[in-house]
C-alpha cells in the first residue's frame, strides 16, 4: 500500500519533541492553524482544535494528548480514503495504490491483475425499489467483494455501482478464478428487503492483466474498461479478457481518443454535448426539423462525431454516448420549447444492449417527448452481427410511434436491401451525390431525380445531406427533394433556432 503523508502525524512528532515548548512558542493561534495543516476534515478541524487549545502541556499530559491526536488522525485518514457508503477504498486512493501497484510490479517483475466491475441493471434497482434500497444493495454488494478478493488484494468502489479490484501478484488464469468466484457468488445471493422481497441482479467485469496489457496504470484502467463494455455489449452477467493482436493494439493505438471518451463520460471534465443542424423544407423554406449531432467539448475545442465514434463502438462505449445525448437535447427541447421533429443516428450496437431502449424510453416519458417526433438514423455502416434481431427491435420500435430514416442512401450496395427490409419514413440522400449535381446532365442529378421519384413512389419524404450553396439548393428543388439541410442552410450549433 502506498506511505500515506499524514500531515497530523507531524503534529505529532513536534508534541513528542517538546510539547511545552511547542505550545509556548505556539500559543492557541498556532495549533490551530497545525490544525487546518493538517488536512483535517472540518469536523474533526473542530473537535481537535478544542482539545488543542484548552489541553495544558506539561510532560504528564502530552501522552493523553498524543493518543487522542492519534485516533482523529485514523479518523481523518479514513474519510480522506475510504467510500463513506461501503468502506471500500475510494476512487483517489485506488488511483494511487493502481499507480503504486504499476511501479511496484515493474521493480520486482511481476504480474497483477485489474477488475472492472459494473452491476448489470442498478439504474432498475433504484427505480423500483428506490434509492435507500439501491444504497443497501451496493453496501450488501461490497461485502460480497470482500469476501470473493484474495487475502492482499485491494477492493475499491470507483463511482456509482462501479467497483475495481487490483489483485497483485496475479496472472490471467487467477484473476478469471477471482471475477468468477465474485459472479457466481452474486447469482447465489439476494438482498433481502424487511417486506421479504428478494433483490437480485448480476454484474459485468472487464479485466486487464500488467504488464501483458499495458505499459502504464492509465492505459491499463484503459483497456480494462473497455473490457468491461465488451462484456456489457456481449450481453451482460459476463467476463471479458484482451484477445490477442488487433484488439489490443487498436486500443493502445487510439489510446488518447479513449481516454477522451471516458473523461467524457465519467468525470464531466469534457461534455458531451448535442449540436442540432436544421433540416428545412425545401418548398417553403420553413424549419420543423433538427438533427442532433454528437460532440464533445473540451473547454474551447468542439470534438466532431467522426473523430471518436468508431473508437466508441470498439471499446462498448456507444450506448453511454447515445444515452447522454438524447439526455442532453431533451433538456434543450424542453427549454426552448421546442416542437418539431428531432432526427438522430443511434447506433444499432446500441440498440440492441438488453437495457438500452427500456431506458430510452423512460427518457421520453420523464421528458414527455412524443416518440412520432423522434426519427432514428440507420447506416449501412452500421452494421450488427445478428441483422435479425436488429430488424426485430426496428418493427417494435416502429409500432410504438418512433420513425427511422436511411442515411447515405445510395452510398453502398445495401440501401436497397435496407429500404425493403426495415419500415423507413425517410430517405437522406448521400451527400457526394448532393455536392456534385451540375448542369442538367449530370449523372448526379440523374440518380438524385431518380431516387426522388422512386420515394414518392413508395410515399417516403428524401432529404439531401450536404447543400452548400444556393446554386445547389436550386438544384435539389428541381430534383424534386422534399427537405434539404447544409451548411447553406446552417452550420450545426449547440442551439434550437
Amino acid at each position: 500500500m502506498l506511505p500515506t503523508i499524514n500531515n497530523v502525524n507531524r503534529i505529532k512528532t513536534l508534541l513528542l519533541a517538546g510539547a511545552t515548548t511547542v505550545s509556548v512558542m505556539m500559543g492557541v493561534a498556532g495549533i490551530i492553524l497545525l490544525a487546518y495543516w493538517s488536512g483535517m476534515p472540518a469536523p474533526l478541524k473542530a473537535m481537535a482544535i478544542a482539545i488543542l487549545a484548552l489541553t495544558p502541556f506539561p510532560a504528564a499530559s502530552t501522552v493523553v494528548l498524543i493518543r487522542t491526536l492519534d485516533r482523529y488522525a485514523k479518523e481523518a485518514e479514513s474519510y480522506a480514503t475510504r467510500d463513506s457508503l461501503t468502506g471500500l477504498y475510494n476512487q483517489n486512493t485506488f488511483w494511487d495504490l493502481l499507480q503504486y501497484e504499476t511501479q511496484r510490479s515493474q521493480r520486482q517483475e511481476y504480474k497483477f491483475s485489474l477488475l472492472l466491475i459494473d452491476v448489470d441493471n442498478f439504474k432498475m434497482i433504484n427505480d423500483k425499489f428506490g434509492h435507500e434500497v439501491g444504497d443497501l444493495f451496493l453496501k450488501d454488494f461490497s461485502m460480497l467483494l470482500r469476501s470473493a478478493v484474495r487475502k492482499g488484494d485491494i477492493p475499491a468502489r470507483y463511482a456509482g455501482d462501479n467497483f475495481t479490484a487490483i489483485l497483485p501478484v496475479c496472472d490471467e488464469e487467477q484473476a478469471y478464478v477471482v471475477a468468477n468466484r465474485l459472479m457466481d457468488g452474486l447469482r447465489n445471493h439476494s438482498l433481502t428487503l424487511p417486506d421479504g422481497t428478494q433483490v437480485q441482479e448480476t454484474i459485468s467485469i472487464g479485466v486487464a492483466v500488467f504488464p501483458n496489457h499495458a505499459k502504464d496504470a492509465q492505459d491499463l484502467f484503459l483497456l480494462a474498461d473497455s473490457m468491461l463494455e465488451q462484456a456489457k455489449t456481449a450481453g451482460k452477467d459476463n467476463i471479458s479478457f484482451p484477445s490477442d493482436g488487433d484488439n489490443v493494439e487498436l486500443i493502445k493505438n487510439m489510446g488518447d481518443t479513449h481516454l477522451m471518451i471516458l473523461d467524457a463520460l465519467r468525470n464531466r471534465k469534457n461534455r458531451i454535448v448535442p449540436y442540432f443542424q436544421p433540416i428545412m423544407n425545401v418548398k417553403d423554406k420553413s424549419i420543423t426539423a433538427y438533427e442532433v449531432l454528437t460532440r464533445i467539448v473540451i473547454g474551447d475545442r468542439v470534438v466532431p462525431a467522426a473523430d471518436f465514434i468508431e473508437a466508441a463502438e470498439n471499446m462498448g462505449a456507444i450506448g453511454k454516448i447515445d444515452y447522454q445525448l438524447i439526455e442532453q437535447a431533451f433538456i434543450i427541447v424542453k427549454e426552448q420549447k421546442f416542437t418539431g421533429t428531432l432526427f438522430l443516428n443511434l447506433s444499432p450496437k446500441a440498440m440492441v444492449i438488453n437495457d438500452f431502449m427500456p431506458t430510452i424510453r423512460a427518457l421520453f416519458r420523464d421528458y414527455a417527448i412524443n416518440p412520432g417526433d423522434m426519427v432514428f438514423e440507420i447506416t449501412e455502416r452500421d452494421t450488427v452481427k445478428n441483422i435479425r434481431l436488429f430488424e426485430q427491435f426496428v418493427h417494435t420500435l416502429k409500432d410504438e410511434g418512433f420513425r427511422f430514416a436511411i442515411d447515405d442512401f445510395g452510398a453502398g450496395y445495401s440501401s436497397f436491401q435496407y429500404l425493403k427490409t426495415f419500415p423507413i419514413d425517410y430517405l437522406k440522400v448521400d451527400g457526394e451525390f448532393i455536392r456534385s449535381m451540375g448542369g442538367n446532365g449530370s449523372i448526379e442529378k440523374e440518380i438524385v431525380s431518380s431516387i426522388a421519384a422512386l420515394a414518392d413512389r413508395i410515399k417516403v419524404k428524401t432529404i439531401a445531406e450536404y447543400v452548400e450553396s444556393k446554386a445547389i439548393l436550386n438544384e435539389v428543388e428541381s430534383a424534386g427533394i422534399h427537405y434539404a439541410q447544409g451548411y447553406y442552410i446552417q452550420r450545426p450549433s449547440p442551439h434550437l433556432a
